[in-house]
C-alpha cells in the first residue's frame, strides 16, 4: 500500500513539475507575448500578440505599454498616468493619479517587482524617477536630474541594482545623447558608449543580462534614418550593428525574447508607417510580423520569461489579415 501510494505521490510530483515548467516557458512556446502601441482604430491603445504575430487583440487605450514581472499584468499611460491592467482587462488601477505632471518614457518594473521606473517631470523638475511599486499610495522619488533627454526607455539589470538609460549630452553636441548604467539610488553613473558625435537611446537589458539592446544614430542632430538596432555587451564591450546599415531605416524600441534569441523593434516602413519586426540575436531571420498599412505599431514590449499563457483558442491569424478583413478587436474597456 505504501509503494502504491509512494508511486501516486511521484506521478502528481512530476505532473505537477512538468505543468510549472510549461507554464514557465509558456505553453505557446518559447515566444511568449509582445504589447505594442497602435493606432488601429484612431486613437492610440495597447494590443497584445504572440511572438509571431498572431492573436492579436485590444487591452485598453493608452501607451507606453510594459510588463510587470509576473507576466500576467501590463503597465501602461493613460492621460499622464501610469496604469496597470491584467491581460484580460478584467482589473485596472491608477498607480499615480496625477502624482506626475508628465511620463516621457514607459514604466519599467525592477526585476522583483517591488520598484518602477521611468522618465518624468515632477515639480517642473524633468529626470529618472523611482517609486515603490507596493504602496498603497507610491511616492515618486528623483533620481537623476540635469539631463536633457526625450522620450526614452529605461531597463533594469538582472539583479534590479543597476539602470540602463539615454540621457542626452549637455556638455557636448547638442541632442546627442549615451547610454549609461546607473545605480538604483542614482549613484555612479557609467557611460558605456560615450560617442561625442553619435545619438545612442532606447537601451534594453537582455533576461540574462549579458548583453544590451539599443538605437544609435551617427548624427545626433538627425532625428530622420538612419537609426539602426545595436547590440554590446553589458559593460559597454563589443558593440554591433544588429539590422543592415539602410541609410533610410528608422528603427527603435528594441525588446528582447524571453529566451534571449529573438529581439522585436519598431521599424518605418516605406508608406510612412511603422510596423513591429522580429530578428534573431545574431542577425539573422527579419521578419516583419505585423505588415499593417498607414496604420502604426510601436513600443513594442516583450513579455518576461516567466509568462504562462493557455494554448486554447490559438489561430493562424495574423495582425496583418485582421486590418485587411477590418475584423473589430475586443476593447477590453
Amino acid at each position: 500500500m505504501r509503494r502504491i501510494l509512494s508511486s501516486r505521490r511521484r506521478c502528481v510530483f512530476l505532473l505537477g513539475l512538468f505543468l510549472w515548467i510549461a507554464a514557465g516557458r509558456g505553453v505557446n512556446g518559447a515566444d511568449g507575448k509582445i504589447a505594442f502601441t497602435s493606432n488601429h482604430d484612431g486613437k492610440e491603445a495597447i494590443y497584445i500578440m504572440d511572438g509571431d504575430g498572431g492573436n492579436p487583440y485590444k487591452l485598453t487605450e493608452g501607451s507606453y505599454s510594459a510588463w510587470h514581472p509576473d507576466g500576467q499584468k501590463i503597465g501602461f499611460i493613460y492621460e499622464r498616468d501610469l496604469w496597470v491592467s491584467n491581460l484580460d482587462g478584467s482589473y485596472r488601477k491608477n498607480l499615480t493619479k496625477g502624482r506626475i505632471d508628465k511620463f516621457y518614457s514607459p514604466a519599467a518594473w525592477s526585476p522583483d517587482g517591488k520598484q518602477i521606473a521611468y522618465w518624468g517631470r515632477r515639480d517642473g523638475l524633468m529626470g529618472i524617477y523611482t517609486m515603490n511599486a507596493h504602496r498603497r499610495e507610491p511616492q515618486p522619488q528623483l533620481i537623476v536630474a540635469g539631463f536633457l533627454f526625450h522620450e526614452d526607455t529605461l531597463s533594469w539589470s538582472l539583479d534590479g541594482k543597476r539602470i540602463a538609460a539615454a540621457p542626452a549630452k549637455v556638455d557636448k553636441k547638442p541632442f546627442g545623447s549615451d547610454i549609461i548604467v546607473i545605480n538604483a539610488n542614482g549613484a555612479n553613473a557609467v557611460n558605456l558608449t560615450d560617442n561625442p558625435r553619435a545619438k545612442n537611446a532606447n537601451p534594453s537589458w537582455s533576461p540574462g543580462g549579458k548583453r544590451i539592446a539599443y538605437v544609435a544614430s551617427p548624427d545626433p542632430l538627425r532625428w530622420w534614418p538612419p537609426h539602426n538596432i545595436h547590440v554590446m555587451n553589458a559593460d559597454g564591450t563589443d558593440p554591433v550593428i544588429l539590422t543592415k546599415e539602410d541609410r533610410w531605416a528608422y528603427e527603435r524600441d528594441p525588446t528582447w525574447s524571453p529566451d534571449s534569441k529573438k529581439i522585436a523593434f519598431s521599424k518605418q516602413t516605406p508608406d510612412g508607417f511603422h510596423d513591429i519586426f522580429t530578428i534573431n540575436a545574431d542577425g539573422s531571420g527579419l521578419i516583419n510580423i505585423t505588415q499593417t498599412h498607414r496604420v502604426s505599431e510601436g513600443s513594442p514590449a516583450w513579455s518576461p520569461p516567466s509568462l504562462a499563457v493557455s494554448s486554447s483558442a490559438r489561430f493562424v491569424t495574423k495582425w496583418g489579415n485582421i486590418k485587411q478583413r477590418e475584423r473589430l478587436l475586443p476593447t477590453g474597456k
